[in-house]
C-alpha cells in the first residue's frame, strides 16, 4: 500500500469502514498512476467500487481531506515559521459538456470550478508540509439585469480568502504563521481575519488605498503612491524565473519599507469604528531594467515588522516562495490530469478531485524533500517496499538510503540522467518516475503472492 493511501485516508470517516477501506485502496492506485485514466488504473470491479464510493453523500471534499488537513496543521505546529500560501486556480471542464453542476469561469464563457488552496510551506529550506485547507467553489450565474452591488453582496469570491485563513486555526505559542497571497488577497477583511487568528500576513498590493502615516491619524495618503516615493534603503539581486516564453534572468533591485496604518475602506459601515491595521509597506523594484523589458516591481503589505534592510530581504524571500503554489497547480493539472476526468455530476467530481489533490501534494513533497531534508533516511518520504524496490533497481550499495538517494532514484526512472550540469530533477520527471516505480512495486508484490491455479483453456 502506498504512503498516500494509508497516511492520508485511513482515518476518513465515511459512515462505513468498508468505504474507508475502498478509499484507501483507490487512493493508492490513483497515486501510483495519477496521469492515467481510471480505466487504466482499475480493473472493472475496482472501478465500479470507486464510482460507488464517489456517489456516497459522505464522500465530500472536506470529509476526504480532513485527516490530511489535521496532519498538515500538526506538522505546522512543530516549526517556528510557516508560510500559508493562498491562491485560487480555475479547473476548466468546458469541453466536458456532460458534466452537470459546474459554473462559469474565466470571462463567463468557460465552465468549471474555482479551487482555492491554502498550502503550508517552510521558507528555508523550502519544504511543502501539505494542504492546510482546500475549497472547491462553483460560481452562480448572475440573474439578468442584476445590479453590480447586489451581485457583490450575494456572492463575494473574496470570502474564499477569509475562509482559507480562518480554517487553518490559531498557531501555538512561539510559532509564527504568515498568510501569503498575491494581488487577490489585498483585502482589508483578509488582513483583519489573519490577525484575528493570531497569524501575520504578507500580501501583494493592488489597491491604491487610503492610509495614515502616523498612529495619530492625520491626513490620508495613497499607499501605492507613497510606496513609490520611498528612498532606496539598499539593493540586492533577484532571480526572475522564465514564464510564458519569457527567458529567466538575474536582476539588481532596490529595497525600501515604511510603517503605515490602514483603516477600513471607504464605504464601510461605521468605517472609523472598525480595527485599524498597523502594517509595513515594502517595495522591491528594478530601477534600470533591460531595454524593452518591463521592470520588476513588488509592492507588499505585511503585519510583520520590517524596518532594516535584512528584514526587507527576508520579506522579499518569503514572497518569493509564493510561486510554489503555482507549481502545485501545475502538478494538479498536468501531473494528475485533474481537468481530464470525466464524471457526470459535480458531486462525483468533487470526491475525485479531493483524492487527486493529495496525490499532487505527495509528488510535490518528494521534490522539495530533495533540498529540505536530503540526508534524512528515505523512510521519511517512502514506504518500506518502495525503498526496497528502488534500492535494488538503482543498485545502491550497502549503507543508509537517504531521501536524496530515493528522490534522485525515482527521477532516474522518469528519465533524469543526474549529470553534474543537470541540477536537481523537476516535478515532471518525478511524477513520470514515480509512476514507473509503482509498476515495479506491483511486480515485486506479485513475486511474493501465492500462484493461482492454472485453469487452462477449457
Amino acid at each position: 500500500m502506498s504512503v498516500l493511501g494509508t497516511k492520508n485516508f485511513a482515518a476518513v470517516a465515511l459512515g462505513d469502514q468498508r468505504r474507508t477501506a475502498r478509499l484507501v485502496l483507490s487512493a493508492a492506485r490513483i497515486a501510483a498512476h495519477p496521469e492515467k485514466s481510471f480505466n487504466q488504473v482499475f480493473d472493472w470491479n475496482d472501478l465500479r467500487g470507486f464510482y460507488r464510493l464517489c456517489d456516497q453523500e459522505t464522500a465530500t471534499l472536506p470529509t476526504i481531506q480532513e485527516p490530511h488537513w489535521q496532519q498538515t496543521r500538526s506538522a505546522m505546529a512543530k516549526h517556528p515559521l510557516v508560510l500559508i500560501l493562498h491562491d485560487t486556480s480555475e479547473l476548466d471542464f468546458t469541453e466536458h459538456t456532460a458534466l452537470e453542476g459546474v459554473g462559469p469561469i474565466g470571462k463567463g464563457t468557460g465552465r468549471g470550478f474555482l479551487q482555492h488552496n491554502s498550502l503550508a510551506v517552510i521558507p528555508e529550506p523550502r519544504q511543502v508540509l501539505g494542504l492546510a485547507y482546500q475549497q472547491l467553489y462553483i460560481r452562480q450565474e448572475a440573474p439578468k439585469k442584476e445590479h453590480t452591488s447586489k451581485r457583490k453582496l450575494r456572492d463575494r469570491e473574496s470570502q474564499l480568502w477569509l475562509r482559507g485563513i480562518k480554517a487553518t486555526g490559531r498557531p501555538p505559542e512561539a510559532c509564527r504563521w504568515v498568510d501569503v497571497g498575491d494581488r487577490g488577497a489585498d483585502i482589508y477583511e483578509a488582513m483583519v481575519a489573519s490577525q484575528a487568528q493570531g497569524h501575520d500576513f504578507l500580501f501583494r498590493l493592488t489597491q491604491n488605498r487610503d492610509v495614515w502615516l502616523t498612529p495619530e491619524r492625520g491626513s490620508f495618503t495613497k499607499l501605492r503612491d507613497f510606496a513609490r516615493g520611498l528612498a532606496s534603503q539598499g539593493c540586492d539581486i533577484v532571480e526572475i524565473p522564465g514564464r510564458g516564453g519569457r527567458a529567466a534572468r538575474e536582476t539588481h533591485v532596490e529595497l525600501a519599507a515604511a510603517r503605515v496604518w490602514i483603516p477600513a475602506p471607504s464605504g464601510t459601515r461605521q468605517r472609523f469604528a472598525q480595527p485599524v491595521v498597523a502594517a509595513w509597506v515594502v517595495r522591491v523594484w528594478e530601477a534600470n531594467p533591460p531595454p524593452g523589458v518591463e521592470g520588476l516591481e513588488w509592492i507588499l503589505i505585511t503585519s510583520v515588522p520590517t524596518a532594516t534592510i535584512e528584514e526587507i530581504r527576508t520579506r522579499r524571500d518569503w514572497y518569493g516562495c509564493r510561486w510554489l503554489i503555482e507549481v502545485f497547480h501545475d502538478i494538479e493539472k498536468n501531473g494528475c490530469s485533474e481537468e481530464d476526468r470525466r464524471f457526470e455530476t459535480a458531486e462525483r467530481m468533487e470526491a475525485c478531485l479531493a483524492i487527486l489533490s493529495l496525490a499532487a501534494v505527495r509528488i510535490f513533497q518528494l521534490r522539495t524533500a530533495l533540498t529540505s531534508q536530503p540526508d534524512e533516511p528515505a523512510k521519511q518520504v517512502a514506504s518500506h517496499e518502495e525503498i526496497q524496490v528502488l534500492r535494488r533497481f538503482v543498485k545502491h550499495k550497502s549503507g543508509t538510503f537517504t531521501v536524496r538517494d530515493f528522490v534522485r532514484g525515482v527521477a532516474s526512472l522518469g528519465g533524469f540522467l543526474g549529470r553534474k550540469s543537470d541540477g536537481d530533477p523537476g516535478v515532471k520527471t518525478l511524477w513520470r518516475g514515480y509512476q514507473r516505480l509503482q509498476d515495479l512495486l506491483l511486480g515485486y508484490q506479485f513475486r511474493d503472492s501465492p500462484p493461482r491455479k492454472d485453469v487452462g483453456n477449457r
